[in-house]
């Protein structure tokens, strides 16, 4: 039965895998958990999402019409996912500390964007740090940081 159980896990996050290319598999799980924060609330804004479509792209030198397919692979996982560990364990095996510190910045980035965090956001966050292995400090350190990205940033 663990056997079976172990089997059709693994055939499930190959065939996750699989949709997104090696070379933007870093871009997508960033896409996902940006996206998770956004709509942690219940639904993304569309702020949030050019947000995410904007910082994403830049940050991974997409063009629009990778950043659109991204995008559009994460919210039908999104639709799908139950948990947040298949991500973060593929993202923490793809990354160095000071880059999934990075990655906290960015999610900040989206949890911040309408100018209030809220209980949800912010259980989000420290669930986040927690399982990303960033520390308290460097946590807040993102979120500042994100903040001052947010209010350097000309006004969507």
């Amino acid at each position: 039965m663990l056997a079976h159980i172990k089997n059709w896990l693994t055939t499930e996050q190959e065939k996750q895998s699989a949709l997104v290319s090696d070379e933007h598999e870093l871009a997508y799980l960033v896409t996902a958990l940006m996206l998770e924060a956004a709509q942690i609330d219940g639904e993304a804004s569309k702020d949030e999402l050019a947000l995410i479509i904007s910082s994403v792209a830049s940050q991974f030198e997409l063009d629009d019409t990778q950043m659109t397919a991204l995008l559009a692979e994460a919210e039908t996982h999104a639709d799908e996912r139950i948990e947040l560990h298949g991500l973060i364990r593929r993202l923490r095996e793809q990354s160095d500390y000071e880059e999934r510190i990075g990655v906290l910045e960015l999610v900040w980035m989206t949890v911040l964007a309408d100018d209030r965090v809220d209980t949800l956001e912010s259980q989000l966050m420290r669930r986040l740090a927690g399982l990303l292995f960033v520390s308290d400090v460097d946590s807040g350190l993102a979120a500042k940081a994100a903040k001052k990205r947010l209010d350097a940033s000309p006004a969507t």
